[in-house]
């Protein structure tokens, strides 16, 4: 019954946090022209949380998906299979780098792994299926660059200051922090 219960709580942390990155992507963002796919959105920050404390694997499923699906629901289509996977891969790593103990040198080493993830990740993508040549998506870098460190800023302070209430609240001391 343990056990069972653990999966339902995983699975749960994940459709909340999919949701959260769906939704904070879709309706807290910037476009920058000239940019074709560059937009700057907030969806990184919950992204990062649950990467942070509840794992690689959550910050996976739940930064692919809500991501992915924001490019669905919003039209952007054309990138949803790349978003899908870049996203997924920069939940992954920025949790493993984090390794649920955020701390500041770690947040950053997580945030300078996902911008090369991004970086990358997109630029050949649109190289390959978009602009299909290596200069053009270089436009898209700058974009891709301010919405990662966008992120980081508003994610960084909110990550370090919930740290000891998530500390409390995994030893199962939570009252002692609401006082």
């Amino acid at each position: 019954m343990n056990q069972q219960k653990t999966r339902v709580e995983k699975l749960a942390v994940c459709a909340v946090f999919t949701a959260l990155i769906c939704l904070f992507t879709m309706f807290i963002q910037i476009r920058i022209f000239p940019t074709e796919g560059g937009m700057v959105h907030i969806g990184n920050v919950p992204l990062f949380f649950a990467a942070s404390y509840f794992g690689g694997r959550t910050g996976a499923v739940s930064g692919g998906l809500g991501m992915c699906l924001s490019d669905l629901l919003t039209g952007w289509t054309v990138y949803a299979p790349a978003t899908l996977i870049v996203a997924g891969i920069m939940g992954l790593v920025f949790g493993r780098i984090v390794d649920r103990k955020p701390a500041m040198m770690r947040l950053l080493a997580a945030t300078a792994a996902v911008l090369a993830i991004k970086l990358t990740g997109y630029y050949l993508f649109e190289a390959a299926f978009i602009y299909r040549n290596l200069a053009a998506p270089v436009v898209n870098v700058p974009g891709n660059t301010i919405q990662i460190l966008t992120g980081a800023v508003v994610a960084v302070p909110v990550i370090l200051a919930v740290k000891p209430v998530m500390e409390n609240q995994r030893e199962g001391r939570t009252e002692k922090c609401i006082k």
